[in-house]
C-alpha cells in the first residue's frame, strides 16, 4: 500500500477536499517556475514577488504553508522582516499594507541561497520551522512539507 501525504481539508462548506495552499514569497522567475512544475497537482502554489504582494495575498486567502526566501529585491522587507511582522515580533515601521493582515502561526519554511550568512537556528528564532537550501533539492521540501503537515494533523485530531 503506498502512503500518499495527508492534506487537511478546507472549510469551504461542501465537504470538498483540496489540496494544500502554500504561499512562496519568490522574486526570482526560475526558482518559481521550478517549484511550480514540481509541486504541480500535488499543491495549490500562489507567488508573491515582494512584500508587499505577500500581504496582498495573506489578507485575501488561507494558506497551510508559506515558502519564504530571504533576499526580495524591489521589496521593501526582506523574507525574515515579512517573517517577524507574521510572528508579531517585527519591530520596525510596519509599511502600510503590512497593518491588515494579523499575526500567523502558519508554518514558514525558508528556501534561501544564504546558508552561509544566516543559520537554521537564526532562522527559526525569526519565526521560521525549518530552512530548505537552494538550489533545492525537491524530495527533502518534499519531505519537509509533509512533515510539518503530519505534525500539524497529529496536533489536530479530535478527542475521542
Amino acid at each position: 500500500m503506498a502512503l500518499s501525504p495527508y492534506i487537511p481539508l478546507a472549510n469551504t462548506g461542501s465537504g470538498a477536499k483540496r489540496n494544500g495552499f502554500i504561499l512562496y514569497v519568490e522574486d526570482e522567475d526560475i526558482n518559481w517556475e521550478l517549484t511550480e512544475v514540481s509541486f504541480r497537482g500535488r499543491y495549490n502554489l500562489h507567488r508573491a514577488k515582494s512584500s508587499r504582494e505577500a500581504f496582498e495575498l495573506l489578507a485575501k486567502n488561507t494558506y497551510d504553508l508559506i515558502l519564504m526566501d530571504i533576499q526580495l529585491s524591489a521589496s521593501d522587507l526582506n523574507g525574515i522582516e515579512i517573517t517577524q511582522v507574521l510572528r508579531g515580533r517585527y519591530e520596525g515601521q510596519l509599511p502600510h499594507y503590512a497593518t491588515r493582515v494579523a499575526a500567523t502561526t502558519v508554518p514558514i519554511i525558508f528556501v534561501t541561497a544564504y546558508t552561509a550568512r544566516y543559520t537554521k537556528d537564526e532562522l527559526i528564532a525569526a519565526g521560521g520551522v525549518d530552512m530548505i537550501p537552494k538550489p533545492v533539492d525537491f524530495v527533502k521540501l518534499s519531505l519537509t512539507i509533509t512533515r510539518l503537515i503530519l505534525r500539524d494533523a497529529a496536533t489536530h485530531q479530535p478527542d475521542l
